[in-house]
Parts: structure tokens; C-alpha cells; sequence
């Protein structure tokens, strides 16, 4: 988009979006809506949703754009750090292109505004990987600060309460956590809404389902397999991935969710708990001496009981005694819980805490998967004991008419920074002025300022992230598509609890 085109959007009506209420909507709405378009078989019933999109979105992307105008910190501005000031501009541009577009209100437009929900879907997640590249320079300029602070400070106050090496000040960690929390809450709803509509258009599927978690969770440990060998090329030289014992309380049980959505959130634990096995339990590529857990209380009572036990010490015996990890799915009344336990390190009570912090962290992936938990009325704890392991605890909400938790820490950025209609035409001004640079990372299908007929020619080029991303918890899809099937196979044993 040039910057003609982009100065076309009033500043007004910036503004007047950021002070809309998004309409906020249920999984059981979205997956009645769904349905319908499924069971109609008819390109006309995506025109419905369609419209409510090309009314939503500008209002969800204009809240988006004024958190990255706040200061979370005193002495930092986050939207002068010039990582954030191109993320805020391509929102900006992403506002302009929804609300230029005719309001799909025929099969034809509703088709021509699905192309352009491809590229914001495009585009969204080159902003949440750009994300990391900011929380790098906001760490630079909290260093400067802390450091800063310290230098000011006199010999009997550094006496006093000594600081320890690298440690945020608990304020200041606070408050960038509730920034991010906020930040990343904001685009779970946006990356739901395109999202659903382009697998309804696309792929003839809707992300919200009645789903059975024991399904899921099977696929993400097949699927962990392969990312582990990639992510632990040191461990996995010698050995595959430790066990994965399954067990659910009803392994028909089924609850309305989304999908990708669990299925990230499982990847993620199971990856944490089987690396935390192996650099536990593998020393110079082989095992050490190891205790496995005990066996469950069904395996010790009854004859069939008594096949079931040896079934289970088959398939651990096997695995060259490396520790299981344990997954458990437990149906309760209100919940759906998932319990993924291991046998490795621990973490000690301070570092527990630092797990769901921003800075300083290789990646986002525990605090993001809360908020994504957290969304529609789930949650994610951890409890570790150092030297014994960890478990986590992830549960679902099993009311699906609950609504989306929009952040509620979002009021109190409304109260400050930028609420009043000046400051949002002063904020969308300062964007307009950036200079139309190369966009976040040097390659051209990822510029803001290509067409979509150019970014379209070379879609299949955003397949794999971008060389310049961190690599640590990112698979490659040729790396995975291209490794040996057979010699990642890790058993997998399902117990009826």
C-alpha cells in the first residue's frame, strides 16, 4: 500500500474505532455459525459472516493499534522503539484495507474480501514473529534504564537492598506482562475470526468443533516427536524421545474448542517435558540411572488388570529406561483438564515465576499458551518440585456459551495514554510519517508496501519462518516432512483410568 492510499484513512475515524466495543462472541456462536455454513453447501451463506468481519476487524485491529501507543514504562515508549513502530504502521495499513474494501455483501465481494483476509492473515503472523525482534530492543532500553538507575544510586542504598544480576524491577516486569498478556489476547480473537472464515471458504471446515481431547492429544504426540528430533539434535543422535503414557478418565469425552488451538497448546508442554527428560536423564548420549513412576493403580488389580500391567512394562522396558512423560485427561463436571507430568529437573519457586515473563526468555510460548487457554475461561498452571519434575496443568472451560475474555487491563490503557481523539490523529500522524522501509525482516514477500497481486505470486515463500527468526521451538516443514518416520516413533500406551 503506498502512502497516498494509507493518508486516505481519517485519522477521525481511527479514532473513533478505538473507542468501539468489539462485539465479543462464544464458541458455541462460532461453531453454530459454522455449522450452518457447512450444512447450507452454499457460497452465499458465507456472506453473513463476511459482513460481520468487515465490521468487526477494523474495530479489534484500531484496539490493537492504540495499546502499541501506550507507554507500559515511565521511561519507555514502546511505540518510539522502531520495531513497534512498524508493527503499529502495518495495523494501520491492515485498518485502511478492510475498511477500503466494499462491504462483501454478494458471493462475488465476499470472495474478493476472503483474498484480502489471506494476506491479513499473512501479515498477522509476520507481526507476531516481528514481536521478539521488539521485545529485544524493549530489553536494550530497560537495560539502559536499570542500569542507569543504578549508577544514580548511593554506595549504603546499593548496600541496602542489593540487586541481583540481570533482575527486572518487579514493577516494571509487571507491567510489560501485563502489556504483552493484553497484546497477545487482543490478536487471539483477530487470528479466530480470519482464520475461521478462510477454513470455512478454503478448506470447507470450521476451527471451533466438538472435538475429543484424547484425539488431540495423540496427534500432538506424534507430532512432538518430529519437532523434538529437530529441536535436540544433540540428544536425539542417539536416542529417540522418551514415552508418552496416555490415560483418560473418558476416552470418548468431547468438548466444544478450537482445535489448532489446544493442539499448539499440548505441542508446546510435551516438547517442554520430554527436553526436560532428556537433558535430565542423558549424560554423554546415554541414559543414566533412573526411577520410573509407578504404575497405575488399575494395572495392579484383576486378571485383565494383570494384562493390562504387562502391556506397560513392555512398552517402557523398551525404551531404553528413559522416564515417561504422563499425559492424563480428566473429564469433570465444569472442566476439562489435561495434565502433562515429567521426570526432569524441576525449577526452583523463582524461576517458576520467571517462565510466563517476556524478557529474557527464549520464546513466548508458556505465557502465550495461557492467554490462549485463559480466552474463553480455561487456564494453564504449573507446579515443579527442583531435582523431581514438573507438571502442568492445562484446563477447558467446558461452558461454550461463555464469551471471549477480552483483557480487562485494557480500561486502564484506555484511561491513559491515548483515549482522547487528539492523541490517536497525533499517534496515526507520527505513523504516516515513517518512512516506507523494509518491513521487519529483509525479504521482499513481507513488505508492507507490496500489492497483493505481488504477494500473492509468492505465497508458497512464507511456508517456512523467515531465516532472520529465532529458530529455538520453530520447526521447518521440509525439515519435518523430510525426517525418517519410523526412527521417531515413540511408544504410546493408553490407559483407561
Amino acid at each position: 500500500m503506498n502512502k497516498t492510499a494509507l493518508q486516505a484513512l481519517p485519522a477521525e475515524m481511527v479514532a473513533k474505532l478505538c473507542r468501539s466495543k468489539p462485539t465479543r462472541l462464544s464458541l458455541k456462536q462460532m461453531y453454530s455459525m459454522g455449522r450452518h455454513v457447512l450444512d447450507a453447501r452454499n457460497p452465499s451463506a458465507l456472506v453473513i459472516p463476511a459482513v460481520f468481519l468487515h465490521q468487526e476487524l477494523p474495530i479489534r485491529l484500531s484496539h490493537a493499534l492504540k495499546l502499541l501507543g501506550t507507554n507500559i514504562l515511565p521511561q519507555v515508549n514502546i511505540s518510539e522503539l522502531p520495531t513497534f513502530q512498524r508493527i503499529a504502521r502495518s495495523y494501520l495499513e491492515d485498518i485502511s484495507l478492510v475498511t477500503q474494501i466494499p462491504k462483501p455483501s454478494t458471493p462475488k465481494l465476499e470472495s474478493e474480501f476472503t483474498t484480502l483476509l489471506r494476506d491479513l492473515d499473512r501479515r498477522h503472523k509476520i507481526k507476531m514473529l516481528a514481536v521478539h525482534q521488539g521485545v529485544q530492543e524493549l530489553m536494550q532500553s530497560v537495560s539502559m534504564i536499570e542500569h542507569n538507575n543504578e549508577t544514580q544510586a548511593t554506595d549504603a542504598e546499593k548496600d541496602d537492598e542489593p540487586k541481583v544480576a540481570n533482575q527486572l524491577d518487579p514493577a516494571a516486569d509487571q507491567a510489560i506482562r501485563t502489556f504483552f498478556d493484553t497484546f497477545y489476547t487482543l490478536n487471539i480473537g483477530t487470528r479466530l475470526l480470519i482464520g475461521e472464515h478462510l477454513a470455512l471458504h478454503d478448506r470447507g471446515v470450521n476451527l471451533v468443533q466438538r472435538l475429543n481431547p484424547v484425539e488431540v492429544s495423540k496427534r500432538a504426540i506424534r507430532n512432538t516427536c518430529h519437532q523434538l528430533s529437530f529441536l535436540s539434535p544433540k540428544c536425539q543422535a542417539t536416542l529417540t524421545p522418551p514415552p508418552v503414557h496416555l490415560q483418560a478418565t473418558n476416552p470418548g469425552l468431547t468438548t466444544t474448542f478450537v482445535d489448532d488451538f489446544l493442539h499448539q497448546n499440548l505441542v508446546h508442554l510435551l516438547t517442554n517435558a520430554m527436553q526436560a527428560t532428556l537433558e535430565t536423564h542423558v549424560q554423554n548420549g546415554s541414559p543414566v540411572s533412573l526411577n520410573l513412576a509407578s504404575l497405575p493403580s488399575s494395572a495392579s488389580t484383576g486378571s485383565s488388570a494383570n494384562h493390562s500391567k504387562r502391556n506397560y512394562i513392555t512398552t517402557t522396558t523398551a525404551r531404553a529406561k528413559l522416564p515417561p512423560v504422563q499425559l492424563f485427561v480428566v473429564d469433570g463436571e465444569e472442566d476439562v483438564t489435561i495434565k502433562v507430568s515429567d521426570h526432569g529437573c524441576g525449577l526452583a519457586l523463582a524461576e517458576l515465576d520467571r517462565v510466563w515473563g517476556y524478557l529474557g526468555t527464549h520464546n513466548h510460548h508458556l505465557p502465550k499458551a495461557r492467554q490462549m487457554a485463559r480466552y474463553f475461561g480455561g487456564d494453564l498452571s504449573l507446579i515443579s518440585m527442583q531435582g523431581h519434575g514438573t507438571d502442568a496443568y492445562l484446563s477447558l472451560h467446558r461452558n461454550d456459551n461463555l464469551l471471549e475474555n477480552w483483557p480487562t487491563s485494557l480500561a486502564n490503557y484506555q484511561a491513559s495514554a491515548i483515549e482522547a481523539t487528539a492523541d490517536v490523529d497525533s499517534f496515526v500522524n507520527e505513523l504516516l510519517d515513517l518512512e516506507e522501509s523494509s518491513f521487519l525482516y529483509q525479504r521482499s514477500n513481507v513488505l508492507p508496501g507490496r500489492s497483493l497481486r505481488e504477494k500473492a505470486q509468492e505465497r508458497q515463500e512464507l511456508d517456512e519462518p523467515p531465516s532472520s527468526t529465532p529458530r529455538d521451538n520453530l520447526v521447518s516443514h521440509q525439515a519435518v516432512s523430510s525426517l525418517n518416520m519410523s526412527s521417531l516413533s515413540t511408544p504410546l500406551s493408553f490407559t483407561p483410568l
